[in-house]
């Protein structure tokens, strides 16, 4: 029998929905089927949530890491307590710095375990930024501290959901930063880093498209040179390389394409000129404003395998119970097919 990938959730921020979210998963059918969980946190404060929220969690503190293969194929879900936040302290929706350093300790013990070679994959929770680094983390977010981790390196931010997959040249950062980062180089390896990770989730040579960075893809030179001056040649030695690249296309048509199936991913030129159609495909919102939420963050380019929810803390609903874990359940599914084809 095929051993099932061993996954660790980092718990997020404790004031947020993070514990709920991990509770919820490890009793998933579907998440078990493809792998083992486990969760890396607080274990009073998920003991916490669950009484609050009436979670029928089944948890074990873990006693020695070199035991975790007994739980592979146990019901039970075993848990890395790091025993950072004392409960009775915890305040829902609040930002502070205790709750953000302890959310910083969790994911560097899972990164930590991943490298080790302890778990095939970590699936992050969402943390809060101010919290984080009130915390003494000063990073803008999970992916700048994750190459940090993994001892540097060029990450790259890809946003998934079944045929979506969308990688991002640059991430949190202004937006005329990010636009000093379309050259030709770093669009040769994102492009690049997004072909090897579709080649080893579909197993077949994928068609990368990649996005011009003006309206229009620039009509040629006309509302910007970008396109001619690095995009086009990065495209031109994608090819040269053996990528199924094209482009520069339209931003407002290759998303379109994208979801029609013509491209198996596409390269965006900055953080919301992905974000925004990868989340307006994975996202449902209804009348009220309560949120469906599905699709995965993917870190590319690292070490490790590294998924996480494509959803914040939601602070406004912490300790309600109202919490969706699909785009957790997405995570933890995609993290296992990653570290299974590796």
């Amino acid at each position: 029998m095929k051993r099932r990938p061993v996954i660790a959730m980092t718990m997020g921020d404790p004031a947020g929905v993070g514990p709920e979210v991990c509770l919820k998963v490890a009793q998933e059918a579907g998440v078990r089927k493809k792998c083992a969980p486990l969760i890396v946190g607080d274990m009073a404060v998920l003991r916490k949530h669950a009484r609050r929220m009436k979670i029928p969690a089944r948890l074990e503190r873990i006693k020695g890491e070199a035991k975790l293969a007994q739980y592979e194929d146990s019901a039970l879900t075993p848990v890395i307590d790091l025993k950072n936040v004392a409960p009775e302290h915890r305040v829902f929706g609040k930002v502070l710095p205790e709750l953000g350093a302890a959310a910083g300790r969790y994911i560097e013990k899972a990164v930590s375990m991943a490298r080790e070679g302890l778990v095939d994959a970590i699936a992050t929770a969402p943390i809060n930024k101010e919290s984080l680094q009130a915390g003494g983390y000063d990073y803008p977010g999970h992916t700048e501290m994750l190459a940090d981790l993994c001892g540097g390196g060029q990450p790259v931010m890809m946003l998934a959901h079944r045929g979506i997959r969308i990688a991002h040249m640059s991430t949190h950062c202004p937006l005329r930063v990010a636009l000093r980062r379309v050259k030709r180089k770093r669009i040769v390896y994102v492009a690049r880093v997004l072909d090897d990770a579709l080649r080893r989730l579909d197993r077949k040579t994928p068609r990368i498209g990649v996005a011009g960075l003006n309206p229009h893809a620039g009509e040629g030179g006309l509302f910007g040179k970008e396109e001619v001056e690095e995009i086009a040649p990065a495209v031109a030695d994608l090819r040269e390389m053996g990528v199924d690249a094209h482009g520069p296309e339209p931003p407002d048509t290759i998303f379109g394409k994208l979801r029609g199936g013509y491209y198996s991913g596409v390269v965006a030129m900055y953080h919301d000129q992905g974000h925004i159609p990868g989340k307006l495909m994975c996202f449902r919102f209804d009348s009220r404003g309560q949120a469906s939420v599905r699709g995965v963050n993917v870190t590319l380019g690292l070490p490790i395998v590294r998924t996480s929810v494509e959803h914040g803390t939601g602070y406004p609903i912490a300790g309600r119970g109202l919490a969706d874990p699909s785009s957790m359940v997405d995570a933890l599914i995609l993290a296992a097919r990653l570290a299974g084809n590796r």
